[in-house]
């Protein structure tokens, strides 16, 4: 098996033993913008999402890229230019949306606890649907209407009531989660949103979950979602739009992720005999395999029979492995034979900062550079100045050149905001 089959990731190519990113080295990368850091390969982006609009193109459809996923600028530009839309769950979100070049009708705003300043800022920016989550929120909704004299298109996200096989904390379609109205009581809460003045519904939608691997969830959702555009137009209200999410899942090894195309042969079958469109909201699934973390080795020593690599980037750079018990792989940039297991962990004052856990490596010395695969997704996002520690650089490659799409934070970022407060 080599090298690059061990890693399984898209984003990086074996050259004489050393990993590159497209036509970089990675360790010319680390050396010149230093660790840690984020490596985005805009060539993997690209392919992957002409990849997920083809595998649809037998059913109307538009794809709106999940922006929780990886937020950095350059990422959005990126994807607008491919012709994608944006799926924003904040006003943060829709901000750096309108700055990535997004027009409002290529922007649906979702999330369970929108704000009055949120839905205003959706209104304003004359997006194309607000997914609606409560009959509450669709009051508030309809009176930030009436005040600046517009009319909101809205989707009605149903909670179907599909509990999906994956990590409990990123499943989001089943009753033991807050989001979404009830499946029983979506046809009259979107026949309630017809009498609101200020309101236009116009969709349905579902999102019920991260990281799924089978196609039958989706399935169960579809028809759940097709039976109810029968139901509301039963009552002679329009449905233009079905919105199925995201979460299609990937593996970080040498596994398969999810069958999309069984997912859209289910789509293509499930949506025959109605006349709608139907809404993606995919993230992980386009970015992740395009990132890759820097990290570099300071110390390793051994405690018993445990040995340890201790690292420059902790979990409050990368919180997946502790937070989802997620395993992502873990390469030396300069290969060797793996002659050790160990735990790569980081400075983080913490027992759960780690990298990853009982993974065979090269023998390490102080210095060298590690790449942990499949980071372009819920990375630097997630990132946290904890312990006081300036967030990681992005850097995006292209081809043989590559750029600093975020700068590295400095000590004087860290209090700025109390400075200014002074």
């Amino acid at each position: 098996m080599s090298r690059s089959e061990l890693s399984g990731s898209e984003a990086t190519l074996v050259r004489d033993g050393e990993l590159w990113c497209e036509d970089v080295r990675l360790a010319e990368i680390g050396d010149a913008v230093g660790t840690p850091c984020y490596v985005y390969s805009e060539h993997i982006i690209r392919s992957r999402f002409t990849s997920f609009a083809s595998t649809f193109k037998d059913v109307d459809h538009r794809v709106f890229y999940s922006v929780k996923a990886n937020h950095n600028l350059a990422v959005l530009e990126t994807l607008r230019g491919l012709g994608a839309g944006a799926d924003v769950v904040s006003v943060g979100e829709l901000h750096r949306a309108k700055l990535a070049g997004f027009a409002g009708s290529d922007i649906v705003f979702g999330g369970v606890g929108k704000r009055n300043d949120e839905l205003e800022a959706a209104l304003a920016a004359e997006i194309f649907l607000v997914n609606v989550e409560s009959e509450s929120e669709l009051c508030r909704l309809s009176e930030a209407a009436a005040r600046q004299g517009t009319v909101a298109r809205v989707g009605i996200r149903v909670n179907p009531g599909v509990e999906a096989s994956t990590h409990s904390y990123t499943q989001t379609g089943h009753y033991g989660t807050k989001f979404g109205v009830a499946r029983e009581d979506a046809v009259d809460v979107y026949a309630r949103a017809a009498e609101l003045s200020g309101i236009e519904p116009r969709g349905i939608n579902a999102h019920i979950g991260s990281q799924i691997l089978q196609p039958e969830p989706y399935q169960q959702t579809l028809q759940l979602l097709v039976d109810l555009v029968r139901d509301i137009r039963r009552r002679r209200l329009q449905v233009d739009y079905i919105d199925i999410g995201g979460g299609f899942g990937i593996r970080h090894d040498t596994g398969a992720g999810i069958d999309l195309d069984a997912v859209a042969h289910m789509a293509v079958e499930a949506c025959s005999d109605i006349d709608v469109v139907l809404l993606f909201e995919p993230g992980r699934w386009l970015v992740a395999p395009a990132g890759i973390l820097l990290t570099r080795v300071l110390y390793t020593k051994q405690l018993g029979d445990r040995v340890y690599c201790v690292t420059d980037t902790g979990s409050n750079d990368f919180m997946r492995p502790s937070y989802y018990s997620a395993h992502h792989p873990i390469e030396a940039v300069r290969d060797g034979p793996r002659e050790v297991t160990a735990d790569v962990v980081g400075p983080v004052c913490e027992t759960g900062d780690f990298l990853g856990r009982d993974r065979k490596l090269p023998k390490l010395g102080e210095g060298d550079l590690l790449a942990v695969m499949y980071a372009g997704a819920y990375g630097l996002v997630m990132s946290s100045n904890y312990n006081s520690r300036p967030r990681a650089a992005e850097v995006l490659v292209a081809g043989s050149s590559y750029r600093v799409v975020r700068r590295r934070e400095s000590l004087d970022d860290l209090v700025a905001l109390e400075r200014d407060n002074a």
